[in-house]
C-alpha cells in the first residue's frame, strides 16, 4: 500500500471529511509504503469548546492515493461501550510510521 498525506476521515453520516490539522508537522506529501502486516498511524483531534457541539456515533476512514483522491470509506468498529463522539472542532494528522501520541 502506498498512501500520502492524511487519511480521509468522516464522523457520522453527514459525508463531510475532516480537514488536515494546521498544527501538524510538514511532510504530508511524503509517501509511506507498507509491507503486508505493516502499520501506519494517524490521529483525529476532537475539540470541545463548550457550546454548539456536533455528535456522531460512527467513524469511517479512507486512504488517499498519490493523486490525493480517497479510496472507498470503511467504517471503524471500536471495542467497549457504545461509541459517541462530540466536538465543535476537529482535524486529522498526517500518516506516520510511529504513533503520534502515546495512548
Amino acid at each position: 500500500m502506498t498512501s500520502t498525506s492524511y487519511p480521509a476521515v468522516r464522523l457520522g453520516d453527514d459525508g463531510l471529511e475532516l480537514p488536515h490539522s494546521k498544527k501538524d508537522n510538514p511532510g504530508g506529501d511524503k509517501r509511506i509504503t507498507l509491507q503486508p502486516g505493516g502499520k501506519a498511524y494517524s490521529a483525529v483531534n476532537l475539540f470541545d469548546y463548550g457550546s454548539q457541539n456536533q455528535t456522531a456515533q460512527s467513524l469511517a476512514i479512507a486512504l488517499r492515493g498519490a493523486d490525493g483522491h480517497e479510496s472507498p470509506f470503511y467504517s471503524v468498529v471500536m471495542k467497549g461501550q457504545k461509541q459517541q463522539f462530540s466536538w465543535n472542532g476537529a482535524d486529522v494528522l498526517n500518516w506516520n510510521t510511529k504513533k503520534p501520541y502515546d495512548f
